[in-house]
């Protein structure tokens, strides 16, 4: 296949590096995208439902690139390949991402990879979005989550974190300090219940006892909020979680990180339920005294 779409210098800000300092700052990246695809149907019928939206596809990867969190160049540029590759149309995608800040006495850095839909995958197959919470020393307790998340699983992808306000359950009215929470997305090959059991042991090894009163403050709450577009309303785990549908402190973090994914019963994308909310949903505030992660 000899048709390509190339897309030269789209650039982004974005959390990306190693060191302490990388963490709390935002850097400029450029991404290039070469794609191959068929465009003799565009070609055909001059519509551009025939052909690769690259306007569309370039700011899905610009809103991918800002959101995420990752360390490491070359992690950054395999997810923009599986995002390019997301699209049907694509048959191979050429991703270039430059970090021109990287080295003092160089003008640029750049990792390029190439993938097509052939390849096994780079990473396993399914995602997880995990929802992150805590209200005894948060800090202390989402950083050790967020430690122990990317030592078992890689790479992960992790929104803003923000404070939010106890919620009222049916057993009673909230107590306690403000919650921190956000979401991670995640690769896994673990099925859904064995994830749900390392993320209440992770729970554990943090301090929690399970058992306890529904409203107690607790040193970690992780809560499977989606698996690939998995729908089991009878569990365990129910999937996806009821909160993700109609709780700030869930939707907010999670439609940060993937806006586009589609809530699989809701049937319209986190972006478009977090958008029904109220302008400042009541209890939810940005965090930012510190990069956690």
């Amino acid at each position: 296949m000899q048709d390509r779409i190339r897309v030269t210098n789209l650039v982004c800000d974005t959390v990306i590096g190693v060191y302490d300092w990388e963490r709390r700052v935002r850097q400029r990246v450029s991404v290039d995208l070469e794609l191959a695809c068929d465009l003799s149907a565009a070609a055909a019928s001059d519509r551009v439902e025939d052909t690769v939206d690259y306007k569309q596809l370039s700011q899905r990867v610009q809103a991918r690139v800002a959101s995420s969190r990752y360390r490491l160049v070359e992690t950054l540029a395999h997810d923009v390949v599986e995002l390019c590759l997301a699209n049907p149309r694509v048959a191979s995608a050429r991703v270039t991402l430059h970090k021109p800040g990287a080295l003092r006495h160089a003008d640029d850095v750049a990792v390029e990879v190439e993938r097509s839909r052939d390849d096994p995958p780079a990473r396993p197959p399914h995602r997880a979005l995990v929802g992150v919470g805590s209200n005894v020393e948060p800090v202390r307790h989402v950083r050790y989550a967020l430690a122990r998340l990317h030592e078992r699983f890689g790479a992960v992808r992790v929104s803003p974190a923000y404070r939010t306000k106890p919620v009222a359950t049916t057993h009673g009215a909230p107590g306690g300090p403000d919650f921190l929470n956000l979401a991670v997305e995640l690769r896994t090959d673990l099925p859904p219940s064995e994830l749900v059991d390392w993320l209440h042991a992770l729970e554990e090894e943090a301090g929690r006892m399970r058992g306890e009163l529904p409203d107690a403050p607790r040193e970690l709450d992780l809560d499977l909020l989606l698996y690939d577009e998995v729908v089991d309303p009878d569990g365990p785990p129910v999937l996806p979680h009821r909160l993700l549908a109609r709780e700030a402190f869930a939707l907010v973090p999670a439609a940060d990180l993937l806006p586009e994914a589609r809530h699989p019963t809701e049937g319209v994308p986190l972006g478009e339920l977090r958008a029904r909310l109220p302008e400042r949903p009541p209890g939810v505030v940005l965090f930012e005294e510190e990069v956690l992660f």
